[in-house]
């Protein structure tokens, strides 16, 4: 494999982890409401990592490995922060999770698996944050958290499959490639599968494998073949989810607690921009999703914020 250079001058540098934080909210949408909030840092190292021989056993060996170790707490509320709140729209939730990822990539290809394990309910600290959050801010504290779900252990399972598919010759400055991926979730939390592709633009494209958000991967590998010093591209596309069971929407497993119908098929489209200088990257993305339920008051839309840091 070529080796990865991020240093901001002439001297090439093989960088073998990254450490990211990520904040998805949307209130960058100008909204408070479905999905509203989402936190995360992340550990990446080039190496095989907890989980990494679960290659082993499919038969594939060949390509560079890469672990993540990811901590990251989401919050879904209603469309009214009411004492009680209005039994056909969303159940406040929250989740916090610890998430362990293997990648294994081939040139233009990745594979990702992750194990994520923690816990829905009071005990994810949803409720604190969120009031905390909006204290700080002024904003009208939410009074329904009362209502959310219990506390149930989450354990979940996450295949995906990507791919890059260069449009233009890759030793020139300017760049366009497309990045198709499909995937599949199991387990207590979330069973559906889902299709996305992302087309990007730009100038010194790194040869990774675009952007992705919490409630998907997460965390992709740290970009290689970096030979220049700084670039930036755009990017936009779009998928749907097809969804068999989400937590959020059907309620606790074992125990009563508020539910709604939720909508089998979910679209979405997703837009933003990364830059690169030396070995920091950010990029924010806004994603832009269809109605997950029936009787759905405002749409789903949020923003995506990433900052990384790139090591020796």
């Amino acid at each position: 494999m070529a080796t990865t250079a991020y240093s901001a001058d002439n001297e090439t540098t093989q960088a073998q982890g990254a450490f990211s934080l990520r904040g998805e909210n949307d209130g960058l949408a100008g909204t408070d409401a479905n999905y509203t909030s989402g936190i995360s840092m992340a550990l990446t190292k080039k190496d095989s990592g907890l989980l990494g021989g679960v290659w082993n056993m499919f038969g594939q060996v060949e390509g560079e490995r890469f672990s993540t170790y990811e901590l990251t707490q989401l919050q879904f509320t209603p469309f009214d922060f009411r004492p009680d709140p209005d039994p056909l729209d969303r159940p406040y939730a929250g989740l916090l999770y610890l998430g362990f990822i293997t990648h294994l990539q081939r040139d233009d290809s990745l594979h990702g698996f992750k194990l994520l394990a923690g816990v829905v309910g009071p005990a994810s600290f949803a409720e604190s944050l969120q009031r905390a959050t909006h204290r700080i801010l002024g904003y009208d504290l939410p009074k329904g958290w009362d209502h959310q779900l219990k506390n149930e252990p989450i354990l979940n399972l996450l295949y995906q499959y990507r791919r890059r598919i260069a449009l233009t010759p890759r030793d020139q400055a300017f760049g366009i490639d497309i990045i198709p991926m499909g995937g599949a979730m199991l387990g207590n939390y979330l069973i559906q599968g889902q299709v996305d592709t992302q087309m990007r633009i730009g100038y010194h494209l790194p040869a990774d494998f675009g952007v992705t958000v919490l409630r998907d991967l997460g965390y992709l590998p740290f970009p290689q073949q970096m030979e220049h010093a700084w670039g930036m591209y755009a990017f936009a596309g779009g998928g749907a989810n097809f969804v068999a069971r989400d937590l959020t929407f059907d309620g606790n497993t074992f125990a009563h607690s508020r539910s709604v119908d939720k909508r089998p098929v979910v679209p979405m489209a997703k837009f933003g921009a990364s830059v690169r200088f030396g070995r920091f990257q950010t990029w924010f993305s806004y994603i832009l999703m269809g109605d997950e339920f029936y009787g759905q008051k405002e749409k789903g839309s949020y923003g995506s914020v990433d900052l990384s840091y790139f090591f020796k």
